[in-house]
């Protein structure tokens, strides 16, 4: 549906997927269709047989209400409303927070995504994500941890990091010390992330095509973005996507994404999935007391 102005009369009486109204500007009567507009085409079996071979978001800019284009193509296609969850966020039993970064000794651009998952309910929902310019890396390291304590320090229990391996590289920016060395004065020892682009990407793609079952018994998928995360859920629905190339006559893409405000924290997303088996590890006698043991 078209953004209808304020101070429009909304006209009665329409079918289903028709919208009419006055336009309070210059009284012109605006009539508006959807794909709904087709009896044919409310059948759900012709929208599932429709949306076959064709990525969510392109079908979102034909048949649905979305108008933004991106000059690429999506990297992950399989991504749509279903993977966007919004309210509050249900924190499960045994909870952990894995924490993504993506942050070069050199860069200007510095992403960090924050996963919640746990061993008992496989998955994992992104709630909270960071994205600076200005390559200050001691600034964003400690907004980083200032959050994890302030705003996430209410769900106890492990917490993990995983970034790029290059935080392991010294940096000029930082008077000689890697990024590493500032993340462990907070408190914050890293692993690092896969490096294969492509070995990241099937890591995230396995997860957006698996679902599990919610205490309500209802399909959720192992991957869900938080709605908080505007940047995430837009990078998602295309803005984090792959160039064209050069070649004359035929449209092609290059192999890999192109780097903008949106790679950024979609790679330290990537990194999180490619790690996620290693916060889903049982801990011995986690959240319990040691048991007792005398020593002779």
């Amino acid at each position: 549906m078209s953004q209808i102005p304020k101070g429009a009369k909304l006209l009665p009486d329409t079918p289903e997927g028709v919208s009419a109204w006055i336009n309070p500007q210059n009284g012109f009567k605006v009539v508006d269709l959807t794909f709904r507009a087709d009896p044919r085409k409310r059948d759900p079996n012709w929208q599932a047989q429709a949306k076959k071979g064709m990525p969510s978001s392109e079908w979102s800019r034909e048949f649905g209400e979305t108008w933004v284009v991106y000059d690429g193509k999506a990297v992950y296609a399989d991504f749509d409303d279903l993977h966007v969850v919004g309210g509050s966020i249900v924190v499960p039993r045994r909870p952990r927070l894995i924490s993504g970064w993506d942050a070069g000794p050199n860069d200007v651009n510095l992403g960090w995504v924050l996963g919640l998952t746990s061993p008992v309910q496989k998955g994992v929902q992104f709630i909270d994500y960071y994205f600076a310019e200005d390559g200050d890396i001691e600034d964003f390291v400690q907004t980083v941890g200032s959050r994890l304590k302030l705003e996430w320090g209410r769900i106890s229990g492990y917490q993990m990091h995983v970034a790029d391996q290059s935080v392991f590289t010294k940096s000029s920016l930082v008077r000689g010390r890697a990024v590493v060395d500032i993340m462990r004065q907070h408190g914050m020892s890293p692993v690092p992330g896969e490096i294969s682009f492509a070995k990241r990407r099937q890591s995230v793609e396995r997860l957006l095509v698996q679902f599990h079952r919610s205490v309500d018994n209802k399909p959720i998928p192992d991957l869900v973005v938080h709605d908080r995360c505007d940047l995430l859920v837009e990078a998602f629905k295309g803005g984090y996507c792959y160039g064209r190339t050069t070649v004359i006559g035929n449209q092609q893409w290059k192999e890999t994404p192109m780097k903008n405000k949106f790679s950024h924290v979609m790679n330290a997303l990537e990194y999180v999935c490619s790690k996620l088996e290693l916060a889903s590890l049982d801990i011995p006698y986690e959240g319990q007391r040691l048991p007792y043991v005398s020593v002779v």
